[in-house]
């Protein structure tokens, strides 16, 4: 069961997805092939039989990157869960990769990927719309968690 912060997450996610849907079946094959199954920061090699790696977005969707595929990369679990975090692509690519030349390689190959995959143009209006829709469905959901609440505090 999940517990209400992840719920909350999952409710301004699966409306914002609406709008901006996460890349199709088809484009993870793209991403997995372009980046030859390897982290697109630290160059680990990759299964995608084991479910090794992560559709990661380089700018980040608590910054308000987009879900469309031109910003997104092959990523490790370590990469994306642990170090990357919010934190600017290039910025991390760098700090990942003391050797400039490996670092410059492979911040070309994701500005080539980008390049390739003309971004859409999320309306900041209907972005705006949506997140006070998210917000709204969340308040709601949180009263109701308080009256459950209440409801077991009464049953002790």
């Amino acid at each position: 069961m999940p517990a209400p912060a992840n719920v909350k997450n999952m409710i301004r996610r699966s409306l914002r997805e609406i709008i901006d849907p996460s890349p199709s079946k088809k484009d993870v094959t793209r991403i997995w092939e372009y980046f030859g199954s390897e982290c697109a920061y630290c160059g680990k090699k990759l299964n995608r039989t084991k479910k090794e790696g992560h559709i990661d977005h380089l700018v980040s969707s608590a910054l308000d990157g987009a879900n469309h595929i031109s910003n997104r990369a092959l990523s490790c679990a370590t990469c994306n869960e642990k170090e990357k975090l919010d934190m600017p692509w290039g910025k991390f690519l760098a700090s990942k990769n003391p050797n400039k030349v490996i670092a410059k390689k492979r911040g070309e190959k994701i500005v080539q990927w980008r390049e390739m995959n003309t971004p859409i143009m999320l309306d900041r209006t209907v972005l705006s719309t949506i997140a006070y829709l998210g917000n709204e469905v969340v308040e709601f959901y949180d009263r109701k968690i308080e009256v459950a609440r209440q409801l077991r505090t009464r049953n002790l």
